[in-house]
């Protein structure tokens, strides 16, 4: 009788364990997945083969500390996902590596499942590495009737490297119109700081020619803005509809386009 017990008992365990062990390796694949996924969004440029591995009452959040070691919270909804994720999908000249290094540790309670990962992220334009770092990852997923989904995941970000990315931008208005910008912009595991001085001047009506250093350009006030090359000809760099709009305008589409993927003013 007592080994017929013992017996008993071993089954029901070793049923359980298996069955456990089934359900982290389900919860652990669906990370999995979802990594590959988003790795692969600027090739597929689907976004429903990231969105599908998320709920639609996904929240995040993500802590990053950039190369200088400032902090940053970024905390998000499911809607802002999606626009995120519209983003890359629909953005050319982009690549994302996103490996998951190591699992640590993956937890699973009833329709609770918890994945832990240490994630080493890179983006480039497939030669220039625009940034570079690591993440730790804890992913939070809850069982529904169509399978395991991510309902929340907690990033904090390590940047070791950026060489392409937002840049900030401050403005100093002169008494003859003449602008001086501070831009502050990635230079690898640091940031330049760049002055520059804008003069404007006033050719009659709309028209306005501007000079940076040896920079010239041709801008006509609430339209087109050209850049005149050294041989004489000019090519149209973007359009602007006041000073102000002129300056960022050539600071990311010509001075420093090949750090900025867009400027934000501090005042």
């Amino acid at each position: 009788m007592a080994s017929g017990i013992v017996l008993l008992f071993c089954l029901i365990f070793n049923t359980f364990n298996v069955n456990a062990q089934n359900e982290r390796a389900e919860v652990e694949k669906v990370v999995r997945d979802f990594a590959k996924a988003y790795e692969n969004v600027t090739k597929s440029k689907d976004k429903e083969s990231v969105l599908k591995f998320v709920s639609r009452d996904l929240f995040s959040t993500i802590v990053n500390s950039n190369v200088i070691d400032n902090f940053g919270l970024i905390q998000s909804s499911y809607s802002d996902f999606e626009k995120y994720i519209t983003h890359l999908a629909t953005t050319d000249g982009m690549a994302i590596k996103y490996n998951i290094d190591k699992v640590l540790k993956t937890h699973v309670r009833g329709r609770t499942g918890v994945v832990v990962c240490d994630i080493s992220v890179q983006v480039s334009d497939g030669k220039t590495i625009w940034s570079r770092g690591s993440e730790a990852t804890v992913f939070t997923l809850k069982k529904f009737n169509d399978g395991w989904k991510i309902l929340h995941f907690s990033v904090t970000s390590l940047e070791e490297e950026l060489n392409k990315g937002t840049c900030l931008c401050e403005m100093f208005v002169a008494k003859t119109g003449d602008i001086v910008s501070k831009s502050i912009v990635p230079a690898g595991t640091s940031y330049s700081h760049k002055l520059d001085n804008f003069e404007i001047r006033h050719r009659g009506g709309p028209n306005f020619n501007i000079a940076v250093g040896e920079n010239r350009y041709e801008w006509v006030r609430d339209g087109e803005i050209r850049k005149i090359e050294s041989g004489g000809s000019s090519t149209v760099i973007g359009k602007a509809i006041d000073e102000h709009q002129a300056v960022l305008t050539i600071l990311l589409q010509d001075l420093y386009k090949k750090e900025c993927t867009e400027f934000r003013r501090k005042n």
